[in-house]
């Protein structure tokens, strides 16, 4: 049998092709005008983007009539290649006509918030962008239900989210509420929808009283809706029946916890960022009665590292929270005391591996323990080029990699040591610009983002963010934070970069779009020398 396989780029060529052949009115087969500007095209093409062109070609003068030529052109131009170049001023038209035509096209934000969440459910096939956008509608939807972009959701996207067991909402009257404004939205083309979308409301929770002045009154033209509307009286009115819904919607997302202080008050409560109320909350007294330790994140844990209770005495002892309980239990302790350290996970088979690097225990320290999740045990491994505390560690490209710190003779490095599971080995990577200490580091987008931190030779705190590109081996300049941030820390959260902490009590949040940082909701006390954690929205803390 002879095989043969083309380019990986054999079929975007051949649509370039096609697209040149557009531009130069070359082997089209459909040709439509508006306001006298021809326009050729290729019908397969465009179908093959959406069936709408294909079912509706005899109308397609009539409906790009409304439109300007540079609209027509950058949906024709989608539909060709994937991209779109347009003003600004020309958006809110784009995506309208694009909406008649049924083409998806993705939101033009990197990120999403709650001015954008419902555009991006809508038109995203992006799964990490949808499944955010989806966690902000349903924490957000008794605001949401009222907005214009709410009532020009398709049903699939209405129905899916009026399904979810986490939409959160006062009460299911809400929910039915949401639906009437909807259905009334485009009442001559929605009211055969009606039947679907009360299938997805809990009646079963709804009071009698409500079913004949709201539900029934509402409903009573749509037949298909009368056998699910008798069902549920009927069930209501069984004392014995038991609703197979779930008596309460629950609240499905994330919080963010920022775990560890500068001493043992501060160290002894959590700060916790609900994204749904924008505000930070201390969590409990949760009992650690040590500081300067390090944390990570193992499934529903909260694992504490090292650490110590005065100014001479450092710890081996490791606990977790349990964020399903809020109780701490103890692990195996470490095989070195140590403070100041750093601490991160990485995979390694079925094991969630915990690393505890570096630190303060009687001097400066070198060496390295990983604990894994399959033993429950503590084993030394390959030791750190350069002993050092007050160091930072993140995971990219999964390697470790080391920042800064203090190392012997009181020095603030800008070395940079990245560790291979694979060899078992750490190797110098390119140089930081400024050489730092008691700063954070976290991995987003691609890169590794530096910040803050004191220079030990210039007594200088700092102000100043870089960021490492690992595939180039390359330290940047980044935007300055607005003040010093000793003892700050880095965290990601819905997909944004903070700074949390510090001396203050201050968060600043990057403004990808403005290039600068902006003023966010302040902690709920000055903390520093914390780590951020990304944590489930039900966690008991």
């Amino acid at each position: 049998m002879f095989v043969v396989k083309a380019s990986s780029d054999f079929a975007a060529k051949r649509v370039e092709y096609l697209y040149d052949a557009m531009k130069q009115e070359k082997k089209y087969d459909t040709l439509f005008i508006v306001r006298g500007l021809r326009f050729y095209v290729h019908l397969v093409v465009l179908s093959a983007c959406s069936e709408f062109f294909w079912t509706n070609k005899d109308q397609l003068e009539e409906i790009f009539s409304p439109f300007d030529f540079d609209v027509i052109d950058a949906i024709l131009k989608y539909c060709y290649t994937g991209e779109i170049s347009i003003a600004d001023r020309h958006y809110d038209k784009l995506m309208e006509l694009a909406n008649r035509l049924e083409v998806k096209i993705p939101p033009r934000h990197e990120t999403v918030d709650l001015s954008n969440c419902l555009e991006v459910l809508k038109s995203t096939e992006d799964s990490d962008l949808k499944t955010e956008a989806m966690d902000l509608t349903l924490g957000n939807f008794e605001t949401l239900h009222k907005t214009k972009d709410f009532l020009n959701l398709p049903l699939f996207n209405v129905n899916e989210i009026l399904k979810s067991n986490y939409l959160n909402v006062p009460s299911e009257e809400d929910v039915f509420n949401a639906v009437k404004l909807w259905v009334n939205h485009d009442n001559a083309n929605r009211k055969s929808d009606l039947a679907q979308l009360m299938r997805s409301a809990r009646l079963s929770l709804l009071s009698i009283e409500f079913f004949i002045d709201e539900i029934l009154t509402f409903c009573h033209s749509c037949a298909d809706c009368m056998t699910t509307l008798r069902q549920a009286v009927k069930d209501k009115k069984d004392k014995s029946f038991v609703p197979r819904e779930t008596p309460r919607r629950k609240i499905k997302g994330y919080k963010m916890a920022l775990v560890g202080g500068w001493d043992i008050d501060t160290a002894n409560t959590i700060d916790i960022f609900d994204g749904l109320k924008n505000s930070w909350t201390l969590s409990k007294n949760i009992g650690i009665n040590k500081y300067y330790f390090a944390s990570v994140l193992v499934g529903d844990w909260i694992v504490i590292i090292g650490g110590k209770k005065s100014l001479l005495e450092p710890m081996t002892s490791v606990e977790y929270i349990d964020l399903k309980s809020g109780q701490k239990q103890p692990l195996k302790p470490l095989n070195q005391a140590r403070y100041d350290l750093s601490a991160v996970t990485l995979r390694r088979g079925s094991s969630t591996d915990v690393y505890a690097i570096g630190g303060f225990g009687g001097g400066f320290l070198s060496s390295v323990e990983r604990w894994s999740s399959d033993t429950g045990d503590w084993e030394i491994i390959a030791p750190l080029l350069v002993a050092i505390s007050n160091q930072s560690a993140s995971v990219i490209v999964d390697k470790i990699c080391i920042t800064g710190g203090l190392t012997s003779g009181r020095i603030s490095t800008n070395k940079v040591q990245m560790y291979s599971v694979e060899t078992n080995s750490w190797t110098y990577r390119a140089q930081m610009i400024q050489g730092r200490y008691n700063h954070s580091s976290v991995a987003f987008k691609g890169k590794l983002y530096v910040a803050g931190g004191f220079d030990y030779q210039t007594w200088t705190y700092l102000d100043s963010v870089e960021h490492y590109d690992p595939n180039a081996n390359v330290w940047t300049a980044f935007i300055k934070l607005p003040e010093f941030a000793l003892g700050i820390s880095l965290g990601c959260f819905q997909n944004k970069l903070f700074s949390l902490g510090g001396f203050t009590s201050d968060v600043w949040e990057y403004d990808e779009t403005n290039k600068t940082w902006k003023a966010s909701t302040s902690l709920s006390r000055e903390r520093r020398y914390a780590v951020a954690h990304v944590i489930p929205y039900d966690s008991i803390i």
